[in-house]
């Protein structure tokens, strides 16, 4: 049985959203699903890779999937062009990476804090890309697509750039893993 460890969004733990409606609906397709909490409070993406990095490390990769909303999603994604999982799992791909920077608006990068955009300014999307060599799984809301744009970008360029990958985009979805029909769509494509 393959392991998903699952990094919530920015802020996030597990109750702040119906997470677990959505991690009992990928442990019903038959996996072992680890829910993996991250200390946001003064911390960049650097200190989440490791924190993810260090429950990654008592798994086997080859049995291992590595799952992200949002925030959690970009996290995923670093840890797995450092190293290689069973598959890679991203759900609304945060668009934070140094080419997306110029197309920002201040007031995400404000929200966010000078280091963790100094943080998410060092991340060469298409330099990470190159090192994923699982198969991946794309994700995005529909609605999120068209409310955010960049999000819809960041999406098309992951699939374009990673060998191997898929993009689904869920029809009335908001930037909501827990949506139901976000829901039904992770549970078709796993």
């Amino acid at each position: 049985m393959k392991t998903v460890l699952f990094i919530p969004g920015f802020r996030e733990g597990i109750t702040s959203r119906d997470y677990k409606s959505t991690l009992a609906a990928i442990e019903a397709k038959g996996y072992k699903v680890k829910f993996v909490p991250i200390n946001w409070t003064r911390t960049t993406i650097d200190d989440w890779v490791k924190e993810l990095d260090k429950e990654y490390s008592k798994h086997d990769p080859t049995e291992t999937i590595l799952a992200g909303f949002s925030y959690g999603s970009m996290t995923a994604f670093i840890a797995a062009a450092g190293k290689n999982p069973s598959e890679l799992w991203l759900f609304s791909l945060s668009p934070y990476f140094c080419d997306d920077m110029p197309d920002m608006k201040k007031t995400w990068l404000s929200n966010i804090g000078h280091r963790r955009a100094d943080a998410f300014r060092k991340l060469n999307f298409n330099s990470l890309s190159n090192r994923i060599k699982c198969k991946t799984l794309i994700i995005v809301g529909e609605i999120e697509a068209a409310k955010y744009p960049l999000i819809d970008k960041r999406s098309k360029i992951a699939h374009q750039k990673i060998a191997n990958s898929n993009l689904i985009v869920v029809e009335d979805a908001d930037h909501d893993v827990s949506d139901k029909n976000y829901i039904a769509t992770i549970t078709e494509a796993i």
